[in-house]
């Protein structure tokens, strides 16, 4: 459960993302041209792959028997930031697609886990 609210504090404070407050995530890949307001390789996708994978890695921590569970609840968070968009920048598939590659990373990364007694991985999907 202490994970899960910190994904919840994570998630939050990286959404609320602007210009003057830049986002402790480093740059992956070169930043969004000033051309292109819905690029693949924008700001905003590294934002919501790293929100969701965070969000997945908690989920399959609450939720370890049931992964595919624990993908749609990390989903939350972008879909509901861009239910949000809709009025505003409006809505992007493409920012639920680098939402959806985070979740799937945080969940299956989330099978990798370090116990105080072992290392172990859970390969069930």
């Amino acid at each position: 459960m202490k994970l899960a609210l910190l994904a919840l504090v994570v998630s939050s404070s990286v959404y609320a993302h602007d210009e003057e407050h830049p986002t402790p995530i480093p740059p992956v890949v070169t930043p969004m041209s000033s051309s292109c307001t819905d690029c693949w390789n924008g700001e905003d996708k590294k934002i919501h792959f790293a929100v969701s994978a965070v969000a997945g890695l908690a989920a399959v921590n609450q939720w370890p028997e049931s992964k595919w569970k624990a993908f749609g609840v990390a989903m939350i968070p972008g879909f509901l930031k861009e239910v949000s968009d809709i009025k505003g920048s409006g809505f992007s598939g493409k920012d639920l697609a680098a939402d959806a590659l985070g979740a799937a990373f945080g969940v299956l990364g989330g099978g990798w886990m370090i116990t105080n007694t072992k290392v172990t991985y859970e390969t069930k999907f």
